[in-house]
């Protein structure tokens, strides 16, 4: 946004009166607004910064004067003749701001000192006071297929997170990345990129596909050999191992900037339904357009839609494994419910009806993938009462849980009845540790795993599960189908579910009695023996709602 000389004269009297120290809240919130909206305007500030701590810096240096001496009144009077000079100094800046104007490069204004300024009379770096947002993504990562991460990529990066400049390397899949600026990026297979922008990619290795809208023409991909530039269209590109590339165009222009053979800069432009090879050197020569090589954002989505049908069917025939299995005790898939109902229904059908739980409170809502049900709990009174009459000596508890707040210390998964031997706790404490609490004769004893559930993993469905194995006298505690944990059991040699309550405490010692899950539940099971890594891997690989790296292909058909 570009100031006019009016704005200019005001934009220097409000740095004048912040200095001064006699800027009003209304004339700060203007002046943080626009340095805020304004390129010019932030450069500006800086410019005056530097001017004003120059001449407090000669004011520090005449008032440190090794001579002792000195009156006070020439230290006076030397802070008066800095603060004196400071008007002219923004006459002085605005002059060369008009020189500025007309004879710079832009960009090369935004030095480092943009991101690292004079605050006022301190002479040090320090962050202005508009500039306490985190830096500003370049792109979001949309869509992903089969996505596995090169083991030194700097950021993992899950489906909805926001990119920011810095290297992209895939090993396998498909990823759709939406830039800022507008154009979308699909990446294929191995894959070694850079953002540079959010309008701008390196390409080092592999094979992209860009549609690129009117908003975002400019949009510039480096390759090992020159420059592919965006004329508003929608290509693709392959670099090869070597350094050579393809270019594939199939609508609209791009223009390829480069050298020849000799060193001479060289640009072509190709139209939709052309195509060419470049060779290391960066030698152009035509091609023909490949049929079906290049997957677009369509296909992505069409990709994506049958894995999740994919996903589905495999999850459904586990459950339907897992409900007839003869050591599952109680099977809660949170599934063909119908909004209204007040019964979650135990899949085992084994008791007749009594493995039924009574839905108190809870509202139903969507689970971890489109389409699969699942309970949202919100209110302290929201809970599901169930109740599993055995006393076991070794049992599997497992769930999928997404926990939006932990609340009152705990956020609750299982409670039993209390003060009955074997009565036990499962919970994830507020450190975000996961917790089997069991009522002994001694008194209550607690499992504690180290912290599974860290603030990054607040509001996002994760896959927890603990064995009780008093044979073994071991506690094991698993995080998304691994083993997080194994705590050796003092004296507990049963643990009870009798008169159970999901989502909700009970009045257990060191626990509020009257606490509910703030998130939501959508698949929870009991089963009689404690299971292995191997079966609990199973049960998150198959449940996961999204794909997980290098395990899926001899489990999902």
């Amino acid at each position: 946004m570009s100031i006019s000389d009016a704005e200019t004269i005001e934009l220097y009297e409000l740095f004048d009166r912040l200095v001064e120290k006699n800027l009003s809240q209304d004339q700060k919130r203007k002046l943080e607004n626009w340095l805020e909206e304004s390129l010019e305007a932030r450069k500006h500030y800086i410019t005056f910064m530097d001017m004003h701590a120059s001449l407090c810096h000669y004011a520090d240096e005449t008032l440190s004067s090794p001579d002792d001496s000195e009156p006070q009144s020439v230290t006076l009077k030397v802070v008066e003749f800095a603060r004196a000079l400071l008007p002219l100094a923004a006459l002085l800046l605005f002059g060369v701001y008009i020189y500025w104007s007309y004879e710079a490069d832009p960009e090369l204004l935004l030095s480092d000192r943009a991101q690292q300024s004079i605050s006022p009379g301190s002479g040090e770096p320090k962050s202005v006071f508009y500039e306490q947002a985190p830096a500003e993504p370049v792109a979001v990562l949309t869509k992903a297929v089969g996505l596995v991460w090169e083991d030194d990529a700097p950021k993992k990066l899950k489906v909805g997170a926001s990119v920011y400049p810095g290297g992209w390397q895939m090993k396998t899949g498909l990823s759709q990345v939406e830039l800022m600026q507008g154009a979308t990026v699909i990446f294929e297979g191995r894959v070694s990129s850079e953002f540079l922008n959010s309008n701008a990619a390196v390409l080092k290795r592999g094979k992209m596909r860009a549609h690129v809208p009117k908003v975002a023409v400019g949009f510039s991909v480096d390759l090992p050999m020159g420059k592919i530039v965006d004329l508003g269209t929608d290509f693709g590109i392959h670099v090869h191992e070597e350094g050579s590339a393809e270019v594939y165009v199939y609508k609209g222009k791009v223009r390829y900037d480069g050298t020849d053979v000799e060193g001479n800069e060289i640009s072509k432009e190709l139209s939709g339904g052309e195509a060419i090879y470049l060779d290391v050197s960066g030698v152009a020569s035509s091609l023909d357009m490949p049929s079906g090589n290049y997957l677009g954002s369509s296909d992505l989505a069409s990709r994506s839609l049958e894995q999740a049908q994919r996903r589905q069917s495999a999850w459904i025939e586990l459950s339907r494994r897992l409900s007839s299995s003869p050591g599952t005790l109680l099977y809660y898939g949170f599934e063909n419910h119908n909004s209204w109902s007040r019964t979650l229904t135990d899949e085992t059908k084994r008791r007749s009806g009594h493995g039924n739980g009574a839905v108190i409170g809870c509202k139903w809502t969507e689970g971890r993938w489109p389409g699969k049900g699942a309970l949202q709990f919100s209110q302290n009174n929201d809970r599901v009462c169930f109740n599993v009459p055995n006393s076991l000596i070794e049992a599997t508890l497992a769930t999928w849980i997404r926990v939006d707040r932990i609340s009152n210390s705990v956020a609750p998964i299982i409670f039993s009845r209390p003060h009955i031997k074997g009565a036990m706790g499962w919970a994830i404490n507020a450190t975000g540790q996961l917790v089997l609490a069991v009522n002994t004769a001694s008194g209550l004893e607690k499992y504690s795993s180290p912290v599974a559930l860290p603030e990054d993993r607040l509001g996002k469905w994760i896959h927890l599960a603990t064995t009780f194995d008093s044979a073994s006298k071991w506690v094991t505690h698993y995080v998304n189908g691994r083993s997080f944990s194994k705590e050796r059991i003092l004296s507990a040699q049963s643990i009870s579910l009798k008169k159970g309550l999901l989502g909700h405490t009970q009045a257990f010692k060191g626990y509020h009695r009257n606490v509910a899950l703030n998130g939501c539940i959508d698949e929870f099971a009991i089963f009689d023996s404690a299971w292995g890594e191997e079966d609990v891997r199973e049960l998150y690989e198959v449940g996961a709602p999204v794909d997980v790296a290098n395990s899926l292909n001899s489990i999902i058909p």
